[in-house]
């Protein structure tokens, strides 16, 4: 379920949305390997899509594939990284905001 907040964006170009969303990226690989163990991670994709139109749209695409089970529940740290991510871009905004 998408999350809805108003908080005012900064004036935005291109190349910063197109840096928040790499960074964004790199935050929730960052997040997934501190839950997981990274040696058991065959496969990770994290994508991350940020949209501006009337409002700033964030898409987080996460596809995780184990080489052998950690006893983790994989659907819940997914999902907890998405919302990890819209968390950190939340701040970050934030921050951009308010220099």
């Amino acid at each position: 379920m998408a999350r809805v907040t108003e908080i005012g964006l900064p004036q935005l170009t291109e190349e910063d949305i197109e840096r928040l969303t790499e960074q964004c990226e790199q935050e929730i690989t960052r997040f997934i390997f501190q839950m997981v163990p990274q040696k058991s991670i065959a496969e990770l994709n994290v994508v991350c899509t940020l949209d501006l139109s009337d409002v700033l749209t964030l898409d987080v695409d996460l596809d995780i594939t184990q080489k052998y089970d950690t006893g983790h529940s994989l659907d819940e740290i997914l999902e907890q990284a998405a919302a990890h991510g819209q968390d950190w871009l939340e701040r970050r905004l934030m921050e951009m905001k308010n220099k």
